[in-house]
């Protein structure tokens, strides 16, 4: 079975077969445990009748990762010279009782202005599910910045201009700084 669904019944052959009119009774049953991995079947209850002595030739039954698949949320995004954002994402089915996961999503590296895939980095829910991850893309956009001219600048008729001034608001990134400079009609 896959983790997290019901036990199939178990079924058995018998050789020889019972006489006409006789019949089973009870059922096989498995080692206890609901984590992925392999559980013996045992005769559990399983009786023809005390007409009949049972050599029982068990088996093992196994459980498996239940396949799920991890998506990236579309559109998540980021202005340059912040924190990143914690990743979201959707899970397709959804994951079993109070299972969780652990880890988180990551990304490509970069702080510019751009787009980075965003990579599955520690996300697992762990050894009972296998995940099929899908990547989006996380943008960093632009940080917008007013730049205003100083008021009241000025020269004297026939003197060289002065270099022109200006205040920024809100400041730039770390040791990011302005190149060129400012000019006039």
């Amino acid at each position: 079975k896959i983790y997290g669904t019901s036990d199939p019944v178990f079924t058995y052959s018998v050789s020889p077969s019972l006489i006409s009119g006789d019949a089973f009774t009870g059922a096989l049953e498995r080692a206890a445990g609901e984590n992925i991995g392999t559980y013996a079947i045992n005769q559990g209850s399983l009786t023809a009748g005390s007409n009949y002595t049972i050599s029982y030739a068990g088996a093992n039954f196994t459980i498996t990762a239940k396949p799920i698949i991890v998506t990236a949320d579309a559109s998540q995004t980021k202005v340059y010279g912040t924190t990143d954002p914690v990743f979201t994402y959707t899970v397709s089915p959804s994951l079993v009782g109070s299972d969780a996961f652990t880890g988180a999503l990551t990304r490509t590296a970069g702080e510019n202005a751009g787009t980075y895939a965003i990579g599955q980095g520690s996300l697992s829910a762990g050894s009972n599910y296998t995940i099929a991850y899908v990547s989006k893309d996380f943008a960093i956009t632009a940080k917008p910045i007013t730049v205003t001219a100083d008021a009241s600048q000025n020269k004297v008729y026939g003197t060289t201009d002065p270099v022109l001034t200006y205040s920024v608001s809100p400041s730039l990134v770390g040791s990011d700084a302005f190149t060129g400079a400012l000019t006039r009609t």
